[in-house]
């Protein structure tokens, strides 16, 4: 099952007035609430690829925090491996995709992805944001 990366993505988070809030973006064709990812280009390291991918897709600059575990799903009968990576929101930036883009806490976020791959990354965000902040207390 397992290969070598193909895409890289982002768990974006921002924290507003106490409250801590995640981005989603819709998919290219408007069907699905997903995480930005894609391609790794050729020489990109993953985590360049995943703050591309965030400028592109949602228009949102970014500082990574941290490696999240890799995520499988199948397409068209292939294994995709997307390295995700925990981010948190430095900025805007433009856009080169005209995607939807959501800001919203962690229970509605999950309600709204629409794979179960990227739920998983977000779930894993979550408990390293937590486990982060407890170690800071």
């Amino acid at each position: 099952m397992s290969q070598s990366l193909s895409h890289a993505g982002t768990v974006v988070f921002r924290e507003r007035d106490g409250e801590r809030y995640y981005l989603v973006v819709s998919s290219s064709d408007g069907l699905n609430w997903v995480l930005p990812k894609g391609h790794i280009d050729s020489g990109e390291t993953p985590e360049v690829a995943a703050l591309r991918e965030l400028a592109e897709e949602a228009g949102v600059s970014g500082a990574k925090v941290v490696p999240l575990s890799v995520q499988h799903y199948e397409r068209r009968g292939k294994d995709v491996a997307i390295q995700y990576f925990l981010v948190r929101e430095s900025g805007s930036t433009a856009t080169k995709e005209k995607r939807t883009v959501r800001w919203e806490n962690h229970d509605t976020a999950l309600e709204l992805l629409s794979f179960p791959e990227a739920r998983a990354a977000l779930r894993e965000a979550i408990a390293e944001l937590e486990s982060n902040q407890n170690r800071e207390r």
